[in-house]
């Protein structure tokens, strides 16, 4: 399709995202914790492509964010700026920014009903001629001024002339020039020369006047009032605060997935699905596919496509990933992840991350596939590798954790507590062990707190929709790709071979009976089935205990396996799963040997 490239540029939680919406009717990242939307949305205003870019604060390539962005604008026919009105001094750095780069812009200055509530004001007109571009007063959430903006778009931004003068040796780009002039690094490689000492300093001083007397001359601050969500705020950023929010915040999670949706909804559905619907399902097979072939097998055998793959993803995993998805919007919609990200930073740089690893780390007690794509969001291939060896390794997903809580209940507190304390020495050492080995540090956080507020339903629905539909899109196929090779492994007589002859090492080295050998060959397929298989086993306490921790540490399910290899790639992937059986095993002997008998 024709028309022009339109992108939405701005500082992180001005309410972009809801600009885009409102322009387009499409849905995108309400919450703009940093890495929620470093996957560009698209929409269209008739004719037009409208882009949603990643929120940043300045023209620079240094993070995904920045290149993401610089890239956009560069190439835009149009850019169009949304600023918080409510802290003008601080985005009026990056207009300033957009108008030495030469960009075609209009300015939306947002958040307009905050600003009058909290007896403030800005003097759009008066900015319109300090900026020389077009500037439009809108309220996203309420829709005030958006038609306005609509018609500016369609008429076209402006050019300003009040931009800085500039020059490069090697481009007369206005965009390179100013890269160069800003130090960045592809840019001095390109044109072979360095600019002069301290040349990025300057500019960043003079471009910061340049925005607070702008500021200064159309902008009156708001009162700052003492409210509910500005003591919340303060008060999770507290040592006590933070340490009695996140203890509550993982009781809640535990409880409404491990118990609720792990427990209530999760054996209802697949009650259902094994009772019904397969059967349903496999009589139709019959009479397509004869019953005693390979292809029948492949379909709805004991592991087939049907049978285990779609039971698995619409039982097991859908009411996970959405319940997860739901809880993660919440906090993000309240304000409450990136104080979250800011409170576990100092400890996750012990790990080799920073503290936006906590999403796919969280993600991590629902499913390691789900946060094993999620590691995306992170900056470095550093962080993305660590974070994935420590979700490999040692979290366990929700419907394992269940089941292995339900074993560990009911043999005695001592075991519980050994069991958590081996689990969570190993996350600490294994990160630590990666932080000191791989090159390389990890990046340093930079967050801009939003406020606190109460999350809006609707919000939290529609970016559960859009992400669970990713998700099933992305990782799906992969879990019934993964069925159809464990049946086929049964079907050669793979699967029955392994049980018989790793029996031995597993009575010697794990102290477990050989009947408890298909457990751990069933916890590569899922691992909640190889815990249910230590419910069976007739199993001691002190043999449980070492089944659940050589079982957590295991493996990932074959799902999470085939999303590890497509992200690390095929030589990481397969090191960082045979690392997995290296560690789990290690562990589970040590604890067969050691542990409380």
């Amino acid at each position: 399709m024709g028309g022009r490239s339109i992108v939405l540029a701005g500082n992180p939680n001005v309410g972009k995202s809801v600009v885009f919406t409102q322009l387009t009717g499409r849905y995108a990242e309400v919450s703009n914790f940093p890495g929620t939307t470093v996957e560009v949305l698209e929409g269209r205003i008739g004719s037009d492509r409208l882009v949603d870019t990643p929120g940043i604060y300045g023209l620079s390539r240094f993070t995904d964010e920045e290149r993401v962005s610089v890239d956009a604008i560069r190439d835009a026919d149009l850019v169009v700026q949304i600023v918080d009105g409510t802290r003008l001094p601080r985005d009026l750095f990056l207009t300033w920014h957009l108008i030495d780069a030469r960009a075609p812009l209009i300015v939306a200055v947002n958040m307009m009903d905050e600003v009058r509530r909290h007896q403030g004001s800005v003097d759009t007109a008066l900015l319109e001629q300090l900026l020389d571009v077009p500037v439009v007063p809108v309220s996203a959430l309420t829709g005030e001024g958006i038609q306005a903006l609509k018609s500016l778009i369609h008429r076209g931004g402006r050019v300003s002339p009040k931009g800085g003068e500039m020059s490069a040796p090697h481009s007369s780009d206005p965009m390179e020039v100013l890269l160069w002039n800003e130090e960045d690094l592809v840019a001095m490689t390109e044109a072979g020369e360095r600019p002069p000492v301290n040349n990025r300093g300057a500019l960043y001083s003079e471009r910061r006047l340049r925005a607070d007397r702008t500021a200064e001359l159309a902008f009156r601050p708001t009162a700052q009032t003492q409210g509910l969500g500005q003591w919340l705020g303060h008060v999770l950023l507290t040592p006590l605060g933070s340490a009695l929010s996140i203890g509550v915040v993982l009781a809640l999670v535990y409880y409404l997935i491990g118990v609720v949706v792990a427990d209530v909804v999760v054996s209802h559905l697949e009650q259902a699905m094994t009772a019904w619907v397969i059967p349903a399902i496999a009589g139709l097979v019959n009479h397509i596919v004869p019953r005693d072939t390979v292809p029948y097998r492949l379909l709805v055998g004991q592991y087939g496509l049907i049978s285990a793959g779609l039971v698995y993803l619409i039982a097991l995993l859908l009411p996970l990933i959405v319940a997860f998805y739901l809880l993660l919007a919440a906090m993000e919609d309240s304000g409450y992840l990136p104080r979250l990200a800011t409170m576990l930073d100092r400890l996750f740089l012990r790990l080799g991350l920073n503290g936006r690893a906590v999403i796919p780390l969280v993600l991590g007690f629902g499913c390691v596939t789900m946060a094993t794509v999620t590691t995306r969001i992170l900056s470095t291939e550093r962080e993305r590798t660590v974070a994935t060896i420590l979700l490999a390794w040692t979290i366990p997903c929700s419907a394992q954790m269940g089941v292995i809580t339900g074993l560990l209940a009911g043999i005695g507190w001592r075991y519980a507590v050994t069991y958590a304390l081996i689990i969570m020495g190993l996350f600490v050492a294994v990160g630590t062990a990666l932080d000191r080995t791989l090159p390389g540090k990890p990046a340093a956080l930079l967050l801009d707190l939003p406020p606190m507020r109460a999350p809006s339903l609707s919000n939290m629905l529609e970016k559960t929709r859009i992400k669970v539909g990713g998700f099933l899109r992305e990782a799906g196929p992969l879990f019934l790709v993964g069925s159809v090779i464990i049946e086929l492994a049964e079907v050669t007589g793979i699967l029955p071979w392994l049980s018989t002859h790793l029996q031995p090492f597993m009575e010697w080295w794990l102290g477990m009976p050989g009947s408890a050998t298909p457990s751990f060959i069933l916890g590569f397929i899922r691992r909640d089935f190889g815990a249910v298989g230590l419910y069976a086993g007739g199993l001691s306490p002190h043999q449980i205990l070492t089944g659940a921790v050589t079982l957590t540490l295991f493996v990932p399910c074959i799902a999470s396996t085939l999303v590890i290899l497509k992200e690390r790639g095929l030589r990481q992937g397969s090191a960082v799963w045979l690392g997995s059986i290296a560690l789990a095993l290690l562990a589970g002997g040590l604890t067969a040997r050691l542990g409380p008998g």
